[in-house]
């Protein structure tokens, strides 16, 4: 499967430690993440990049119909860098209802073989959602599935096991752009 925020994603990220740390001066706290895999439970940071003027959450109108919300929560490495793991939720309204459309988190496996809960991995959906003011907060259930060849030809991974996940987020996101 492809997605719209594929490339975003690529350009956003930098590989960091996954260490607990402040954020270099150059970023900001939008928001949070909380991620429960498996039972274990690792906050996330939804950082927004002063010296790039962009957020790591965004909302956009695709083909003009449809509003459609990214989100990714990184860890912060020892040296400030949003790092990895990193977990990105990808929302989008249609018919009136905003569900999901992947999350996938990109851990120390790397951009090939992430774990994905999408058309091409485990399944999931937004089961709390509330956008008021700015101000979105979520809640996505399911499961993820490790993929391979994720930048090419997508496919589960050999032995890929359904893995439960349950991603709160929080996040003050910009307004549409005009």
């Amino acid at each position: 499967m492809t997605f719209p925020f594929r490339a975003t994603l690529m350009a956003l990220v930098t590989a960091s430690p996954a260490a607990a740390a402040d954020l270099a001066d150059r970023y900001t706290e939008m928001g949070t993440m909380t991620v429960t895999l498996d039972g274990a439970e690792m906050a996330l940071v939804i950082p927004y990049d002063t010296e790039d003027d962009s957020g790591y959450a965004e909302q956009k109108m695709l083909m003009g119909s449809f509003l459609t919300m990214n989100i990714v929560g990184q860890t912060v490495g020892e040296d400030g860098e949003p790092g990895r793991p990193l977990v990105q939720v990808t929302l989008q309204e249609q018919m009136g209802k905003m569900g999901l459309i992947s999350a996938e988190m990109f851990d120390e496996q790397g951009f090939d073989s992430p774990l994905a809960m999408d058309s091409d991995g485990g399944e999931g959906r937004l089961t709390e959602y509330s956008f008021e003011n700015g101000r979105l907060e979520g809640t996505v259930e399911g499961t993820f599935l490790r993929l391979a060849d994720y930048m090419s030809e997508p496919k589960l991974a050999e032995g890929a096991t359904p893995q439960p996940v349950t991603i709160r987020f929080e996040v003050d996101l910009p307004p549409l752009d005009d």
